[in-house]
């Protein structure tokens, strides 16, 4: 890792200038952390030498010891039963109303649906920089969570890496900061990526993700969550 960075100081010293002088198109959004993590990804991917999709997924999909701050507790959406297929219904129905009626129908083959992980963020006002997280079961870590919940609103948050690359665990301090200033909580989902996992598998976790904070499966850890409450957000 060390050996990837050193080039690319120089790199990281000019994002690190122009986001904290407000100068970087994407400090409006992003916080400097998300920021230099991108500049480094996109640096990679246009190496004269590029990674592979498997080399750069892995490298980009490290999660780091979670301390500080921030709750986070994981859990797993289970797919619908077998044999229902009204999820793929939904969505070959949304994906042909889109497209122009004097094309031909698109080409794709439907995803089956899979258990769909989250993780469910928080901010932990009274913790201290290097706080680690309790060891007590994820149920467990979210009722904690749900103790310094302030506000109503969860935000559904759909991470970018362009369906490819990233992970919710990479875009913690962006969530945690969600928290913070809503007082409510973020649901960050680990959709599943490409090209192992090609279109519409994204798109099918994402509604199941919805769906799940309308309508709690059994085991779930949150009580329904009215559709006002309920804020998109994500990045590309």
């Amino acid at each position: 890792m060390w050996l990837a960075l050193l080039p690319r100081i120089p790199l990281l010293l000019r994002v690190a200038i122009l986001h904290m002088l407000r100068l970087s198109e994407q400090s409006k959004y992003l916080d400097l952390r998300t920021e230099l993590t991108i500049a480094v990804l996109r640096s990679l991917l246009n190496s004269p030498k590029p990674l592979s999709i498997s080399a750069a997924q892995k490298l980009s999909t490290r999660a780091p010891k979670i301390k500080g701050r921030i709750w986070i507790s994981t859990y797993a959406c289970p797919p619908p039963p077998a044999g229902e297929t009204g999820l793929q219904d939904a969505i070959a129905k949304a994906v042909d109303g889109l497209r122009n009626p004097k094309a031909p129908p698109p080409a794709y083959q439907m995803a089956e649906p899979a258990p769909v992980e989250a993780e469910w963020t928080g901010y932990r006002a009274n913790a201290t920089p290097e706080s680690r997280l309790p060891d007590v079961p994820e149920k467990e870590l979210y009722a904690e969570m749900m103790k310094e919940v302030k506000s109503p609103v969860t935000i559904l948050y759909f991470h970018g890496g362009a369906y490819y690359l990233l992970d919710p665990a990479t875009h913690r301090p962006t969530t945690k900061r969600l928290a913070k200033l809503t007082g409510g909580r973020v649901y960050s989902v680990r959709y599943r990526l490409a090209p192992q996992h090609p279109f519409p598998a994204a798109l099918m976790d994402a509604l199941m993700s919805y769906l799940a904070l309308l309508y709690p499966p059994e085991g779930a850890f949150h009580e329904p969550v009215p559709p006002e409450h309920i804020v998109f957000a994500g990045d590309r």
